[in-house]
């Protein structure tokens, strides 16, 4: 009797965790005693395959904490057991939790690696229902969402704007709230983010809103809110979009959500650069690197020392300027993020121009500009290749 008892404890923590997690709020202290506790019967009951859930849901809850290094060894752990007992569903999701936490990481070729395992084995009839039943969302649609922007990263945005697209249909047609909500903030807003794409950021920041108030997701809202700002800064509308982008920051951090807050801060900072506010622009930048430091949350910081070298221009400091523009594609370069790298060359090559080194500028440019093989009516392509003209 105590035996089933017991079980019947653990698939009830499980249960609850999960939904508390979806939910967020002011549940997120009870997820982790309800993990803690299931963790405790899983050792007690010997059950592997629900100790590799559990530690896999409490790699989920460091990493929306961006406490991405104790999320990546509670992951492989999972990863692990999963892989000892053959179960192939929960393979699935410890190789999505890889993916996610090494992007956000900045290890975009090894998430890759994660997210195409995870792509290659899922059948979108066959393998959904038991994976929302395991996690509360479909994992091979997360997977698909982030697997858009790393592609983008790594220097492919056909083929990322291609898996966006699909795994936004797929996810509308699907319809369930949490599924949807990893998609419409990853394949939609996080990759609209990072391509710059104004129009796109807020139509789909609107779309997670509407969703995270209906379904009353209160943590998928304040992310949603801060893309929104963040489509407002790229429309110019500088004032209103800080605002609200801080507005979400705040909302998010009160529901203890610490990731990609660096990406805004740096929309932020590119929008003060173009207004001409270096002070506000220095101390927006300065917060982002704290988080970075803080967090080790590393997918944007190519971008972050570019932005520093143009304040830094601004500033009238060339030396250091031309310094950062170097460690942006020094930084890029390690992570084979060839769209940051080309984005830090096109700074530097301009720098260059102003100072004489057309021949070196010129180099550079094309030496980096005729590795791509694709995307060439994107914006940061056109505008390299006007550069190179």
């Amino acid at each position: 009797a105590s035996l089933s008892r017991d079980q019947q404890e653990l698939e009830l923590h499980i249960a609850l965790a999960i939904t508390w997690q979806g939910v967020g709020g002011g549940q997120i202290p009870k997820v982790k005693k309800a993990y803690t506790r299931a963790r405790e019967l899983c050792e007690k009951l010997n059950k592997p395959a629900g100790l590799a859930q559990v530690l896999g849901g409490l790699s989920i809850f460091y990493y929306v904490r961006a406490d991405h290094h104790t999320a990546k060894d509670l992951a492989e752990e999972a990863f692990n057991l999963a892989v000892s007992i053959k179960d192939p569903l929960l393979m699935m999701l410890c190789n999505w939790y890889l993916g996610f936490i090494q992007f956000c990481l900045g290890e975009f070729t090894a998430s890759l690696e994660h997210l195409r395992q995870v792509i290659e084995s899922y059948d979108y009839q066959r393998h959904r229902q038991g994976l929302v039943q395991l996690r509360g969302s479909d994992a091979g649609l997360g997977a698909m969402a982030y697997e858009a922007c790393c592609l983008w990263c790594l220097g492919y945005p056909d083929q990322a704007l291609k898996r966006s697209q699909e795994t936004l249909d797929l996810a509308r047609e699907y319809g369930h709230p949490f599924t949807l909500a990893d998609v419409f903030c990853f394949a939609g807003c996080l990759f609209s983010s990072m391509k710059r794409d104004a129009s796109n950021l807020e139509k789909e920041s609107n779309a997670l809103m509407l969703l995270a108030k209906e379904a009353s997701l209160t943590g998928w809202l304040a992310t949603g809110t801060r893309y929104r700002g963040e489509a407002l800064i790229l429309q110019g509308k500088l004032q209103e979009g800080a605002a609200q982008a801080y507005e979400g920051i705040g909302s998010m951090r009160s529901e203890n959500i610490g990731i990609y807050v660096t990406g805004t801060l740096a929309t932020l900072v590119e929008a003060q650069i173009k207004a001409e506010h270096l002070e506000d622009g220095l101390a927006t930048l300065g917060e982002a690197f704290a988080v970075v430091e803080q967090t080790d949350e590393r997918y944007w910081e190519a971008e972050l020392y570019r932005l520093k070298g143009k304040l830094l221009l601004m500033d009238r400091d060339v030396t250091g300027g031309e310094a950062c523009f170097h460690k942006a594609m020094e930084i890029a370069c390690k992570q084979s993020a060839k769209s940051l790298e080309l984005r830090a060359a096109m700074d530097l090559c301009r720098l260059w121009q102003q100072k004489g080194k057309n021949s070196q500028a010129k180099k550079l440019l094309e030496e980096i500009y005729n590795w791509f093989t694709e995307g060439f009516d994107t914006p940061d392509l056109l505008e390299a290749k006007a550069l190179l003209d």
